[in-house]
């Protein structure tokens, strides 16, 4: 479950609105007005999730995004910013050091920071299914539920139920309406293409699902024994 989630951001009306917004949703949220304070709440109590900004006084964004992966390269962190442009080199950098996040443009809608949040929480749940020792776990991003959709879900959905025992599959779809970019310029963030064994009639209409506009990725996991390996059309 996603518990905590860390707002860091030198804009006290900024860090509020994330916080009306998320507790309205269930979530626990924790404010820092710098990138000082932020790192040291981040060592005392690990976040699930944390919005963070880029222009703030003393420690920008950048350099508090490498000092908190240094402290957990597993932070999942979303840069929220309206100055990307003016940041893109050391963004760019930032990325080339293996330093991994997610970007945003400011102003954030309501809708868009509950999908972020709602992404985050599919990701953990997904985690938790391999713990379970699932055959295969199937996550589909969709950015909205039409009827084409729906109906090769619900095909997806029935090849599973005969190909696997109840209980050795689990098949999530997330709508994120209005999902922010996640691609910086010249598209270095974009999701990769990687492709491994999983039943033919499964990667047959993932094939299909991913050449839809609605579709934003298919991320699968299957268990074998060599381990867990994933999958992103």
């Amino acid at each position: 479950m996603l518990n905590n989630i860390l707002v860091i951001d030198d804009d006290p009306a900024v860090r509020g609105a994330f916080k009306l917004i998320l507790e309205e949703e269930g979530y626990c949220v924790h404010e820092a007005e710098s990138g000082a304070q932020g790192l040291e709440m981040v060592a005392a109590q690990r976040p699930d999730l944390i919005f963070l900004d880029l222009r703030m006084p003393g420690l920008d964004g950048v350099e508090t995004l490498r000092r908190l992966k240094n402290l957990d390269e597993t932070l999942n962190v979303y840069i929220v910013t309206a100055f990307a442009t003016e940041f893109m080199d050391q963004l760019k950098a930032a990325h080339e050091e293996g330093l991994t996040f997610e970007l945003a443009s400011k102003p954030l809608s309501a809708s868009q920071i509950r999908n972020i949040a709602q992404i985050v929480h599919a990701s953990k749940m997904q985690e938790a299914h391999r713990a379970s020792h699932h055959k295969l776990v199937l996550t589909l991003y969709v950015v909205s539920l039409n009827k084409e959709t729906r109906r090769l879900v619900e095909q997806i959905s029935a090849i599973l139920a005969g190909i696997y025992e109840p209980g050795h599959w689990v098949f999530d779809v997330v709508e994120v309406l209005g999902m922010p970019e996640k691609a910086l310029e010249k598209e270095i963030f974009a999701t990769p293409m990687l492709v491994r064994d999983i039943p033919k009639p499964v990667l047959k209409l993932l094939g299909d699902l991913s050449r839809m506009s609605s579709v934003m990725a298919a991320i699968t996991t299957q268990s074998d024994s060599s381990g867990v390996q994933t999958i992103i059309i």
